[in-house]
């Protein structure tokens, strides 16, 4: 029988192995990385056939089989003395936590990797890369024109390390995109954009990934952006830090977007942040959030997220169906009454506030006033962690509408009953609920329908009032013994009442003692803008 022919040998596929890698987590394998990358180099520049773009194309993947390789010198991955622009580079290691790369360098600091402005187009995959010094860096990328189009899959990052990736340049660095990776140990920024980069840095994606660290920023741009989270999760469980710093407040256009669908969020401790924004307009959507799981860790009053305007319009604001934690605060200055501003909540909770009032801050940045230009904050569909007394809070409101140099608003129709669906009456006398801060009552309207119920010849009342010690009544219907129940009624009482205090907001609807009787048509409806 005859024997089958062997396999040729890829020669486009190096095997750090084969240049003397020992991946016993003890000897320094540094010499054949730097062996494996300048063969990389060395295929790329005699290959005869440029892309369509002048560009070299690249005909190589570094293989690390499983092991644990000991790195001891830098840019022992890539090296930045390589700088002919190269189109196509895969590292490939055998899987996530079987091939480990351990960079130790004998002179702690430096980079790993660092590509000056040269591939583009690399993808590196199934890798777990380790520190064991608060100054290693893992990638610095150079790029003017070149270093752009990175794909990490199925990566991890575990250990200490100053910068996982620094991103300078003035063109590209563009398109990043991670799939299923993981990030724990300590950093002290994980992807960083300082303000001497370039707004031509975009394109940053997220795929199923777990940024679950001691302390360090996550994502921070000062220049550049375009940013979509799916998914995944975010913890700080140490000293803290801030997921998303989004600064600067001069962009060009198309930058400024970012996205984050479905992440769970844990702020493990107190000086952990969700976003920091100064982005001078463009879109911020956080939809789907959840980041309860930590609420019992920090308290109410801690900041989870910061948005300032330099006297220049914030970005259009959005918070979509999430559960949220701590405070916001919204930031201004002298001349932010200048700009528009759109900020809006819709379907979320706010599993630490019963109220608008302890969950929002809203203020001057430099203590100059105009609060012209504090934004208005809209509130859809949103609810608390419940009321006081038993008592319902009402968070739909324009938050700020009375005092913005434009303050857009709308009238709100809110339908007030007992547990039972009824108007109250005697076994439950009364409901108080409490309206959000600042809005204006501009109707009342109380209804009975005529022969819903049986005569009932004792006098009776229904009234709206606030809950201050001398309270004031909004609305009231009542009759005597001669005015049957029977007969219905149809007040609509025309208001303009202010509620400017917590006691003239917090409404109390109730019936007298002789009210027995109870029909599901009746209505108290309660009319406001703000």
């Amino acid at each position: 029988m005859a024997t089958a022919a062997p396999l040729p040998v890829d020669s486009n596929i190096i095997n750090v192995k084969s240049l003397g890698a020992q991946g016993n987590g003890t000897a320094d394998d540094s010499k054949a990385f730097l062996d494996a990358i300048a063969a990389a180099e060395k295929q790329a520049r005699r290959n005869s056939a440029p892309s369509s773009d002048s560009n070299r194309l690249g005909t190589v993947t570094i293989y690390i089989p499983a092991g644990t390789y000991v790195i001891r010198k830098a840019e022992a991955l890539i090296r930045s003395s390589y700088a002919n622009r190269t189109v196509g580079l895969v590292i490939q290691g055998a899987g996530e936590g079987l091939t480990q790369i351990l960079y130790q360098p004998s002179v702690p600091g430096g980079y790993l990797m660092a590509n000056n402005d040269a591939w583009l187009m690399v993808t590196i995959s199934d890798l777990t890369f380790d520190s064991n010094n608060a100054n290693n860096s893992l990638m610095d990328s150079n790029s003017n024109g070149g270093a752009q189009k990175y794909n990490w899959e199925r990566c991890s990052f575990t250990g200490t390390w100053k910068y996982l990736l620094n991103l300078r340049g003035t063109n590209n660095n563009s398109e990043y995109s991670f799939y299923a990776c993981n990030w724990s140990g300590s950093c002290k920024k994980m992807l960083y954009v300082d303000a001497k980069g370039s707004d031509q840095f975009v394109n940053y994606n997220f795929f199923a990934c777990n940024f679950e660290m001691a302390e360090g920023d996550f994502i921070h741009l000062e220049k550049g952006g375009n940013v979509n989270i799916w998914g995944g999760s975010l913890i700080h469980y140490g000293n803290g830090g801030v997921f998303f710093r989004l600064l600067g407040d001069s962009h060009f256009y198309g930058t400024e977007r970012f996205l984050c669908v479905g992440t769970r969020i844990e702020h493990r401790n107190a000086n952990s942040q969700l976003i920091e924004c100064t982005w001078p307009g463009g879109v911020v959507t956080f939809l789907n959030v959840d980041a309860t799981s930590s609420m019992h860790l920090r308290p109410y009053t801690l900041q989870s997220a910061l948005f300032k305007s330099s006297n220049n319009e914030m970005p259009s604001i959005k918070f979509d169906n999430c559960r949220l934690i701590g405070s916001h605060t919204y930031s201004y200055l002298v001349n932010s009454w200048s700009k528009r501003h759109n900020v809006i909540y819709e379907n979320c909770t706010f599993e630490q506030h019963a109220d608008v009032k302890t969950f929002l801050t809203v203020a001057s940045g430099d203590k100059t006033g105009n609060i012209g230009g504090a934004p208005v904050v809209h509130f859809r569909n949103c609810r608390g962690s419940g009321g006081t007394n038993g008592s319902w809070n009402l968070w739909d409101c324009d938050y700020g509408f009375a005092t913005a140099v434009l303050g857009p608003t709308s009238r709100k129709v809110l339908s007030i009953k007992n547990a039972d669906g009824n108007l109250p009456y005697n076994r439950a006398p009364k409901v108080e609920f409490t309206l959000p801060p600042g809005v204006i009552v501009t109707g009342i309207r109380l209804f009975w329908p005529a022969k819903a119920v049986s005569s009932q010849n004792k006098a009776w009342s229904f009234s709206v009032r606030t809950s201050d010690a001398n309270p004031t009544v909004l609305a009231k219907a009542s009759g005597d013994n001669k005015t049957a129940l029977a007969n219905g009624f149809n007040v609509d009482t025309s208001l303009f009442f202010p509620c400017d205090t917590d006691s003239n907001r917090r409404l109390v609807l109730e019936s007298n003692d002789k009210v027995d009787t109870v029909t599901s048509g009746s209505l108290c409806l309660i009319e406001y803008i703000g």
